[in-house]
């Protein structure tokens, strides 16, 4: 067995594996970069090699496993894990590397390869390129021969980075240079794959094991369909709604495929699922990031497999032996803010209370969240008897959690989870893409703006809240009053004036005034035992709780004073609320600045200053963990480019600056 192992990689994922060391009594040896020096994980190894240069330096790597007396590696998922030439490295100086061949990592890296290979082995696969290429105007060539709508995938990469539909030649350039350059910053590699596009499909894979004696397994499936842009958020294992001779023809598939490469290792088969019929998308030779729910119905430890595999034992159990029972519901926890269009939200992240379901993460209560890695913080995984229990225990997880700081996905996956069609598992992989998470769900800027109003005019003058109301002074509220004036906020820089109504026992009656032009009402109650009464207005049941929790409606909204104003977070997301003058602020379709609606980098300019520009046309694209985002303008007019190319920029900054034809003559 190995002695000792170097972690290869950062976050949870390094957590992870060092858990397995600790039961298996393995020593292990981890790696960092500055930023991360302060993760778990680090607390009980051997050594910590500092890497200057990153998580991507092979030769770095190789040389901190031998100087501090490794045998093996383990290359974790992401970063080098499917990086032939790190595998190579690492065989290369004597250690073992718990993954596949370098061959097969560079067979199945390669998207085109990798259907060729499974084509011969017998299965089914979906038209596409016969070989990767950065070269634009071969792919563009290729793509009449594939049809539309298509998909560009990068071809040495995974996770979803990079990739996007394209139904139409029209958008395909763009697309495949957008690609090339997530996946060049991701993977070093800006090769890319087109591959026909299935509409309506699941998302089923199938996790695989093979060892040097030529045998082979599957350890059941998992679905992954819920996914935003190619990037899993939510997966489950076993798959749902899936006749048994379709799954039984999908383990034997994957099974053969694993025998035809002479795999060793941990490997994961991934089918697009369309009605009864299944097509092979690609093999990741690592383990998977969902491997958990897979451990959570088996009671297997794929790390321990993973190790024992690499070390040259066979595999721990045969086909006949593994078995699985119940169900598990896997939860990414990203940061990002998917009420705005899912920006990424690097920064600190506070987390006071964790739910009592499995957690994957490095860290126990404080992390500052960095712009420059994926957006995943922790994952949180539920397992119950039937399918059912596991959704529901998983959506309680997403509630449970309590935490300060930056925005999450929690909120919005809350609801995903309870919606009907999850539920009955007739969701498909462009289901999330098809949700507007604000008209779904709820605007929690309008919902920080009344928790805010209400907070501050509660009929209690013992309230904590008092000291915030407008001035400190409160004399301005008459109870006797229908309508006792407004309030003017600034959340996010978006301007409310909130209405107050009235009150009715403890409970405070607030509408905002900018949207609701009807008059309907929350009702803000601050009293312990608070119940819904009957107002002149459409009532919404409010109450504080807790010392510092607002419910609208059923939306509990937690609300701090935050120097001159006062944060919020709601449905997982955190806001900024402000007195302001009643007036539009930020970006409208005629201020003059485009500003960059994230921190992060600017990578790109298509526009030069005093270039004429019509509404809608692209400006330049800010890029921030991994992801793209494109500015256009919001109007025709002269531009003035405030921002170089390359540029690190914050949010709200302005980065161009469109006048109107003749408005400076």
């Amino acid at each position: 067995m190995i002695s000792r192992l170097l972690i290869a990689n950062r976050g949870e994922i390094a957590a992870r594996i060092a858990r397995t060391c600790d039961r298996l009594g393995i020593e292990y040896v981890t790696v960092s970069v500055a930023a991360d020096r302060s993760l778990t994980y680090h607390a009980a190894a051997v050594s910590t090699v500092a890497l200057p240069e990153g998580y991507l330096d092979i030769e770095a790597l190789v040389h901190a496993a031998t100087e501090t007396g490794c045998d093996a590696v383990h290359p974790g998922y992401g970063f080098l894990s499917e990086n032939a030439d790190f595998a190579r490295a690492v065989r290369a100086a004597g250690l073992v590397f718990a993954g596949p061949s370098s061959r097969v990592i560079e067979t199945m890296a390669d998207k085109s390869s990798a259907r060729q290979v499974m084509a011969e082995a017998g299965v089914p696969v979906l038209p596409g390129t016969v070989r990767a290429s950065e070269d634009l105007d071969a792919l563009v060539g290729g793509a009449a021969d594939i049809g539309y709508p298509l998909i560009v995938k990068p071809a040495g990469g995974g996770g979803g980075k990079g990739m996007s539909v394209v139904r139409s030649a029209a958008g395909l350039r763009e697309a495949l240079a957008s690609a090339s350059r997530t996946a060049t910053a991701a993977f070093a590699d800006g090769r890319l794959h087109l591959e026909r596009y299935v509409e309506r499909a699941r998302h089923i894979e199938v996790q695989v094991f093979g060892d040097e004696f030529g045998h082979a397994v599957h350890l059941f499936d998992r679905d992954c369909s819920l996914q935003r842009r190619h990037q899993k958020v939510i997966e489950e294992a076993p798959a749902p709604r899936i006749p048994d001779a379709v799954r039984t023809a999908m383990f034997a598939a994957a099974v053969q495929g694993t025998k035809a490469l002479q795999y060793v290792g941990a490997g994961t088969f991934e089918f697009l699922l369309v009605g009864d019929e299944f097509f092979f998308i690609e093999m990741n030779t690592r383990l998977q990031v969902e491997h958990t729910v897979t451990e959570e119905i088996t009671g297997l430890d794929l790390v321990e497999w993973q190790l024992r595999v690499a070390a040259g034992e066979p595999l721990p159990a045969e086909q006949a032996d593994i078995a699985y029972s119940g169900a598990s519901v896997q939860v990414r926890m990203y940061a990002e803010d998917p009420f705005r269009s899912f920006l990424p939200c690097p920064g600190g992240l506070e987390v006071t209370h964790w739910p009592d379901v499995r957690v994957e993460r490095a860290f126990t209560r404080r992390l500052d969240v960095s712009g420059g890695f994926d957006p995943m913080i922790a994952k949180l995984v539920a397992t119950g008897t039937t399918r059912d229990d596991a959704l529901a225990a998983a959506r309680r997880a997403c509630e449970d959690i309590r935490w300060q700081g930056i925005s999450t996905n929690l909120g919005f996956v809350a609801r995903v989870l309870a919606a009907p069609i999850v539920a009955a598992a007739e969701h498909d992989t462009a289901y999330l893409d098809r949700i507007d998470p604000v008209a779904e769900f709820a605007d929690p800027d309008e919902l920080s703006a009344l928790a805010v109003a209400a907070a501050l005019t509660a009929p209690d003058r013992a309230t904590p809240w008092s000291t915030g109301a407008p001035g400190g002074d409160r004399a301005w509220l008459d109870p006797a009053d229908r309508d006792l004036g407004s309030l003017d906020l600034s959340v996010d820089g978006r301007a409310f004036t909130v209405r107050v109504g009235g009150y009715e026992g403890d409970a405070v009656l607030v509408r905002e005034g900018t949207v609701d032009s009807s008059g309907t009402a929350a009702q803000a109650t601050t009293g312990p035992d608070a119940t819904t009464r009957p107002t002149t207005d459409v009532g919404i049941t409010a109450r504080r709780t807790d010392g510092d929790t607002i419910t609208v409606g059923s939306t509990p909204c937690v609300v701090r004073r935050d120097g001159e104003g006062w944060s919020c977070q709601v449905a997982g997301v955190s806001r900024q609320v402000r007195y302001a003058e009643y007036r539009s602020l930020g970006t409208t379709a005629t201020d003059p600045e485009i500003r960059s609606p994230m921190p992060g980098t600017l990578v790109q300019l298509h526009v030069e200053s005093g270039n004429p520009v019509e509404k809608g046309q692209l400006l330049g694209v800010v890029e921030a963990m991994k992801l793209e985002h494109e500015l256009t303008a919001t109007h025709a007019g002269i531009v003035t480019v405030t921002a170089a190319e390359g540029a690190v920029v914050t949010t709200a900054q302005s980065l161009f600056l469109i006048e109107e034809r003749g408005a400076a003559l």
